[in-house]
């Protein structure tokens, strides 16, 4: 063959090669980084690691479903984690390198009051949407000044109307409550809810024990609140720590009435904290990772954790809720455009959650019409056993 035929050749089966592998380079993913803010370490660390987990498992999951689309375009989402170290220092830290170092325009994350108000003071001036776990009631945390600042699900205002509904359908004889508040702020916000909503239903709030974020001995405080002699017994928030802590306490000192929780924490961790003798006439709200009253996608999250993990619990469910939810704002939107993104989320009326079909709401309650309103979960302890209660309707308006 003559060199010219050669030369021809070889050029022909170039430009095929790059034929060929054209489309695979055009169709490289393209990478989406979300900031993730957790406390890894510290204050609350025995529940975030898990929250944090559950996100790492949505990230998973997102991509295993085949990323974003976006104008045609794929995406991967990169969860990038930083540790707020359980103090507002902290939070300040990790927000302020999340945005300057990793550049990214979202965040999921903050549960704790005061952890949120200090990461929001460097994410809302940058324009970052934030994907909030919690919010306490506190007007200066969640409101008309927080734009960027969505919450993706129920919160302790929210959980103590179903609460005490439940309270009134389970133990009707019951008159008179205590309520014990983390003094992390909320107390003034949370204490005036709490006798608003307990008085219109004709119960007469006993106490308010507050207890510091770094107690360790609580005691003293259950001694107090249980001198007013209530017939019921409540809890705002906490950590299971501390929830599964006060409980072994009120259970040791004779109490013997309903004991319950108005936030979301982990009933299966509160036990094991509590022990099982302790742990009986109480309710909260979550979920039961056994019963056939989960939806797909708990499930789906359940086996996904054990998998990983070697065990689920509540607050992995709870950390997946937000990546799930942005993933249908962005397709919504068909933008990665914080502002874009927060405009399209602001107008939609209902969104899905691995909780059930949510509705956005809290323009009354908030001063904002950013909160996620999805079915509250109860489920009770005892016996020493974790026993499911229902799913409730709660929203805010």
């Amino acid at each position: 063959m003559k060199p010219r035929g050669i030369f021809a050749i070889v050029v022909c089966l170039f430009g095929a090669l790059a034929l060929l592998t054209q489309p695979c380079l055009a169709g490289e993913p393209k990478t989406l980084k979300v900031g993730g803010l957790f406390c890894l370490t510290g204050f609350g660390s025995s529940a975030e690691t898990y929250i944090a987990q559950g996100a790492k498992l949505s990230e998973e999951w997102i991509n295993e479903k085949g990323g974003l689309t976006i104008k045609g375009e794929k995406y991967k989402v990169e969860l990038v984690m930083e540790d707020m170290k359980g103090t507002a220092d902290g939070a300040v830290a990790a927000a302020t390198k999340l945005v300057y170092d990793h550049k990214v325009k979202i965040v999921i994350g903050t549960v704790v009051p005061f952890m949120v108000q200090a990461a929001g003071s460097v994410l809302e001036p940058a324009k970052v949407l934030r994907l909030v776990l919690y919010n306490c009631g506190m007007p200066s945390e969640y409101g008309p000044q927080t734009p960027y600042m969505f919450l993706t699900y129920d919160s302790t205002i929210e959980g103590m109307r179903a609460a005490l509904d439940y309270l009134k359908e389970a133990y009707p004889k019951v008159k008179n409550v205590a309520y014990i508040i983390p003094d992390d702020g909320s107390v003034p916000y949370l204490d005036k809810l709490f006798r608003e909503k307990a008085t219109s239903m004709g119960y007469e709030v006993a106490t308010v024990g507050k207890w510091a974020m770094t107690t360790q001995d609580f005691s003293p405080i259950i001694t107090k609140v249980l001198a007013s002699k209530p017939e019921a017994i409540a809890f705002a928030n906490g950590w299971p720590q501390a929830t599964g802590s006060m409980l072994k306490i009120i259970r040791d000192m004779g109490f013997k009435g309903p004991v319950f929780g108005c936030n979301y924490d982990d009933a299966y961790q509160i036990m094991e904290i509590a022990g099982k003798e302790a742990s009986t006439d109480f309710f909260i709200h979550q979920i039961d990772l056994d019963s056939p009253d989960m939806t797909p996608m708990i499930k789906e999250i359940k086996k996904r954790a054990e998998a990983k993990y070697g065990k689920a619990y509540g607050m992995h469910i709870w950390g997946f809720n937000p990546l799930y939810e942005l993933k249908q704002v962005i397709e919504a939107a068909q933008s990665t455009d914080s502002t874009v993104l927060k405009d399209t989320w602001g107008k939609m009326k209902t969104i899905d959650t691995v909780y059930g079909p949510g509705r956005m709401g809290g323009l009354k309650t908030y001063g904002i019409n950013h909160t996620v309103c999805a079915p509250c979960p109860i489920v009770a302890l005892m016996a020493g056993k974790v026993k499911w209660v229902k799913w409730v309707d709660v929203y805010s308006p």
